[in-house]
């Protein structure tokens, strides 16, 4: 399927707002959660800018329900192997390359065979489990959404909301944090339903203020928080950066919207440029970017980057962390999968053909 620049785009953005969204909280520690989060000392700057890039994660599951699932197998077996060689790369790094790297941070480094093996698990990540979960799902959702029509989409959808509003964010019956397969479910409905229905009053009136709208949702969380003083102890996540706040789901449906188009209309000219080959290159190695800098073997050194970046230049340190994690990680995971990639499609392929030669 030919690649469309627009999402290729989302998804390097998406990508970049999870790693600002890991620095800012475990790294630079300005958002309250690994000490007491104080305002007059770690400012109102970094809870801003963790109230937009929270949406990360949201963007990606989004990226699917827009597009669909239509094999379910191939992608989830592929899915986990790419998992064990990441895990596997994550592990040898943190083992035997980073330590020199950050010999200050005196990061317990080990290597055993059952710290090996367990970081082949693709259980690792929690957005993987639950994707995967998404994956397994996805053909009841399509075949619901089989010429399905407005009014009956918009029943589910309330449905839905309901459900993990009222029920999950409201009284944590389920879904409390958003963390889990039935946000995703709602996620991939609200992009289907963005891409079914463009014409659609809700779709209209979001597309026409997308920029006023995502400035109000971030203005609110960030309030939000400032008022909400329990959350600025440690260890507590505060509720309203939860995946299924009402304001974080806004956000990020806004924020997708400006990566779609309306039925018929046609690609602006500014969009039709020569870096669209550039953008779809390296947006196909931004997987191993979230994989390689959430996994567990390398989140110390990942955190550890990011305080000493914040103590030596403030925010602007902060950027220089990101850019530095989400650039290496990226160079990684382009070799991984490169190699990956020409060996399983190599003659001498570890696969072999039908006729049992190789």
């Amino acid at each position: 399927m030919k690649r469309d620049s627009r999402f290729e785009l989302l998804r390097i953005v998406a990508i970049l707002f999870i790693t600002f969204h890991h620095v800012l909280l475990f790294g630079a520690d300005v958002c309250g959660y690994l000490s007491t989060y104080d305002p007059g000392t770690k400012g109102v700057a970094g809870v801003a800018l963790n109230s937009v890039v929270v949406t990360g994660v949201s963007l990606f599951v989004m990226i699917t329900g827009w597009f669909g699932v239509r094999r379910v197998w191939q992608p989830l077996l592929r899915l986990v192997i790419v998992c064990a060689v990441f895990g596997a790369a994550a592990y040898g790094l943190a083992t035997y390359a980073l330590p020199s790297l950050f010999e200050a941070a005196s990061i317990p480094v080990k290597a055993t065979a059952p710290d090996f093996l367990s970081s082949l698990k693709f259980t690792n990540w929690w957005f993987i489990v639950h994707y995967l979960m998404l994956l397994l799902i996805a053909p009841l959702l399509e075949r619901a959404l089989d010429k399905v029509t407005r009014r009956n989409m918009e029943h589910i959808l309330l449905c839905l909301l309901v459900f993990n509003l009222l029920f999950g964010f409201a009284w944590g019956y389920v879904n409390a944090s958003g963390y889990n397969v039935i946000q995703f479910v709602l996620l991939y409905l609200l992009a289907r339903y963005l891409r079914l229905f463009t014409d659609a009053p809700l779709v209209r009136f979001v597309r026409r203020y997308a920029w006023m709208i995502i400035a109000v949702c971030a203005a609110a969380i960030t309030m939000l928080f400032l008022a909400d003083k329990g959350a600025w102890q440690p260890r507590r996540m505060p509720m309203v950066w939860n995946y299924n706040c009402p304001l974080v789901i806004l956000e990020a449906v806004t924020i997708f919207s400006l990566f779609t188009k309306r039925k018929g209309e046609k690609e602006p000219k500014s969009q039709a440029s020569s870096l669209k080959p550039q953008i779809n290159f390296v947006a196909r190695f931004v997987l191993g970017v979230y994989l390689l800098q959430s996994a567990p073997a390398i989140v110390p050194f990942r955190n550890a980057l990011g305080s000493a970046a914040y103590e030596y230049a403030g925010y602007a340190g902060v950027v220089v962390a990101v850019v530095l994690i989400a650039t290496g990680c990226w160079l990684v995971s382009w070799l991984i999968l490169s190699l990956l990639n020409f060996v399983l499609r190599s003659p001498k392929s570890l696969f072999p053909r039908r006729d049992g030669t190789n």
